[in-house]
């Protein structure tokens, strides 16, 4: 049986993202858009900090959701 249930950008957006991390979906009304190419991250892979302003977060590692998360040592969102 096919799982026909179509997946948006907040569907593959991590539980706990750190506030801070953004993406262009967040910044418009595109978090429902559906994403029809099987992609595993949300967004369009353009990832930056709001501290930084840069795809470099405060602690000089690369900003993307598997990694703005809690535990990471700049997180700035509530722990789980």
């Amino acid at each position: 049986m096919s799982n026909n249930k179509e997946v948006t950008h907040r569907d593959l957006t991590p539980k706990h993202l750190c506030p801070a991390m953004l993406m262009k979906p967040l910044l418009t009304h595109g978090m429902d858009d559906v994403v029809r190419d099987g992609r595993q991250w949300p967004g369009d892979g353009h990832y930056w900090c709001a501290k930084t302003c840069t795809c470099i977060g405060p602690d000089d590692a690369h900003v993307h959701p598997k990694d703005c998360q809690p535990g990471r040592s700049c997180y700035d969102g509530p722990e789980p």
